[in-house]
């Protein structure tokens, strides 16, 4: 038995004041003399004996009535806890799109919010409610409701591990308050890949998992692109199912509103099934595939958005080449070629390819602007000139550290190797070419770089053309001159795949579409002015994010602000530079399930509920006060009443 004011026991010293008046009350007897009375001796006796006792009886009831009025106002209960302690209970309940799986009362999230809401009668208790979204701290009962009621589903998913250190960020160290945590989840496997530490908290943990009632989901899983032409595109569309199932599922492509088209994903004994999509002229095409299935919503649809190609620009410094405008025609290239003499400097960080067409001396200046080119990540070709410094050559190449030119050989030889395994050139031939109409060159720099990949090779097994990489970008030297005079290179067909690829090895392809997630990194080809910034915005949001300005692209750095899948436009002052598709993850999707038991394993202090009613119903014993000062004031009235008895009934 506990009180809830203990310090009123002490008044049950006053207790002593009655039996102080009650022994004053049974001193001896005075002997009178009287009259031979022999007779009544008797009777005397047997009177003295009966007040003697009618007065202890009175004595003990006052002082059990008072006894009993005094422990009541001291408020005497029955509990697991302290009446004067204080309940700090952290719910963390999981929202992510898995909690859209139906249950046996509809969806997982809001059957279990409204659980909690009808089994929370706990007194003197304040709540957090910890979501992978959101952290309401200093809640009462009515605020814990207005939060549940208001709960939404959010696209990140919290590791248990963090869960708890959040749980430990809103531990009250104090005497008079009890901690507790509950976590209310379908506890996935990608949310306990690493080992579980609950020693993270000092506080008694209850796990419960809330298990759909199908494990069944079909989801659009990814798109990718198969074919690309100018004015065709064929998609390929992933449907996957978390079982093996024999169904057909209708997939639709929508334009906006408006159906472009609609096939079948057929299932026959398996978990996935890839159907197509062909687009006409799909420039600034912005797409959503969507199918019907009642398990979790939100992978039901996906977006992607297909730019329309950009122009990309190249710039070659030094002699003019016959073969270079044929290659980088207009339609898609911005093609400039420049005298080393004309060359303005101001356009070199705008460009995306810069070639060294055969210069003689290679200024420092020049140099430098070309080092601070390529930390922007984008491609240099060098070709050397036949009457080539070398020292300012090898200068370029120590800063490039794609080595150092050994040696000028002037005998002819033939490319006669192909590395077709190099990222330049994988995708040029369908198979390897043995009858090849070797081209030759008179004259060749040798140089043998460690840190360079070659191309093409000589007979000699030295290398034509090599590949080193330079941060983002990559630098090619070509060890020959290609003027007709000593190569005939630029009459091989080589040299049309080799040249146009220079271009298009250092961009990065355009994408279908991006995935939220907690950061976001986006390259924006676009031209900004010093005080100018990019916009992002949908139809019912806009925000302006981190961006990294180069000059001649802006990277957008998106941090947790994406949290809708859709559209999203990227404008500068107004003007729409590029529509970019964002969508959920997709790990969820899956359906796969943790076993709670194995996971919790010998951990102390933690324990697994089967339900939100049991697991608060435990909670409410645990701490469940029973008062008795009700049953101490109806003895102090029984002991009245028996005194009043007493003193009515027992005669003298």
């Amino acid at each position: 038995m506990q009180f809830k004011h203990p310090e009123i026991l002490y008044a049950l010293l006053l207790l002593i004041i009655p039996i102080i008046v009650h022994l004053f009350q049974l001193q001896r007897f005075v002997k009178v003399p009287f009259t031979n009375v022999a007779f009544l001796k008797n009777i005397e006796r047997q009177t003295r004996k009966s007040s003697q006792i009618k007065k202890w009886l009175v004595l003990l009831s006052r002082l059990f009535a008072l006894s009993c009025i005094i422990l009541a106002f001291s408020q005497p209960y029955f509990s697991k806890s302290s009446a004067m302690q204080n309940m700090n209970l952290t719910i963390y309940l999981d929202n992510s799109f898995s909690m859209q799986a139906k249950g046996e009362k509809g969806e997982l999230l809001k059957s279990a919010a409204q659980k909690i809401i009808e089994n929370n009668n706990l007194q003197n208790s304040t709540y957090t409610l910890i979501t992978n979204d959101a952290n309401l701290k200093n809640l009462d009962a009515n605020g814990l409701k207005n939060a549940l009621i208001d709960l939404n589903y959010a696209p990140n998913k919290l590791d248990i591990n963090t869960v708890l250190l959040k749980a430990k960020s809103n531990y009250i160290d104090e005497i008079n308050t009890l901690n507790r945590i509950i976590l209310i989840s379908d506890f996935q496997n990608i949310n306990v890949e690493n080992k579980i530490d609950f020693t993270i908290v000092n506080a008694p943990i209850s796990l419960l998992q809330i298990s759909p009632k199908e494990a069944r989901n079909i989801y659009l899983d990814s798109i990718s692109v198969e074919q690309k032409s100018s004015s065709e595109l064929t998609l390929n569309v992933l449907v996957k199912s978390s079982q093996v199932i024999t169904e057909t599922i209708p997939v639709s492509l929508f334009q906006d509103e408006t159906l472009m088209g609609k096939t079948t994903a057929k299932f026959a004994n398996s978990n996935r099934h890839t159907v197509q999509f062909t687009l006409f002229n799909p420039n600034n095409f912005s797409g959503k595939i969507s199918l019907v299935d009642d398990g979790m919503e939100f992978d039901n649809d996906f977006y992607f958005s297909i730019a329309a190609p950009e122009k990309i620009n190249v710039l070659s410094i030094g002699n003019l080449a016959e073969f270079l405008p044929k290659i980088y025609t207009e339609k898609e290239f911005n093609f400039t070629a420049s005298p080393l003499s004309n060359l303005n400097y101001n356009i070199i960080q705008n460009q995306d390819l810069i070639i060294l067409n055969e210069l003689a001396d290679i200024p420092a200046e020049l140099q430098r602007s070309l080092i601070e080119f390529s930390e922007n990540g984008q491609n240099l070709v060098v070709i050397p000139s036949q009457n080539a410094n070398i020292d300012s050559y090898n200068r370029l190449l120590s800063a490039f550290k794609a080595g150092k030119i050994s040696a000028k050989i002037e005998n002819d030889h033939q490319i006669t190797a192909i590395n077709y395994g190099h990222p330049l050139i994988d995708d040029v031939f369908e198979k390897k070419v043995n009858n090849f109409q070797y081209p030759k060159t008179a004259l060749h720099y040798q140089n043998n770089s460690k840190n360079s990949f070659d191309i093409l090779k000589f007979d000699n097994n030295s290398p034509f053309i090599s590949s080193t990489k330079i941060k983002n970008g990559t630098f090619y030297w070509i060890s020959s001159p290609l003027n007709k005079g000593v190569s005939d290179f630029t009459q091989s067909p080589l040299v049309v795949p080799i040249f146009y690829n220079f271009s298009k090895t250092n961009l990065k392809t355009t994408q279908l579409y991006y995935t939220i997630a907690p950061e976001n990194s986006i390259e924006i080809k676009a031209f900004i002015g010093k005080d100018e910034v990019l916009k992002v915005s949908n139809e019912t949001n806009a925000f302006i994010p981190l961006q990294k300005v180069s000059p001649n692209k802006v990277e957008l750095m998106l941090s947790e602000v994406i949290l809708q899948s859709g559209f999203y436009k990227v404008s500068n002052n107004n003007e729409v530079l590029k529509t970019i598709a964002f969508n959920y993850n997709r790990e969820e999707s899956e359906s796969n399930y943790a076993d709670l038991k194995s996971l919790v394993g010998n951990a102390e202090n933690t324990t697994v509920s089967a339900s939100i009613d049991d697991l608060f119903s435990d909670i409410e014993d645990q701490h469940k006060i029973n008062w008795l000062f009700k049953w101490f004031l109806a003895f102090s009235v029984l002991f009245l009443f028996i005194e009043m008895l007493l003193l009515k009934y027992f005669k003298i």
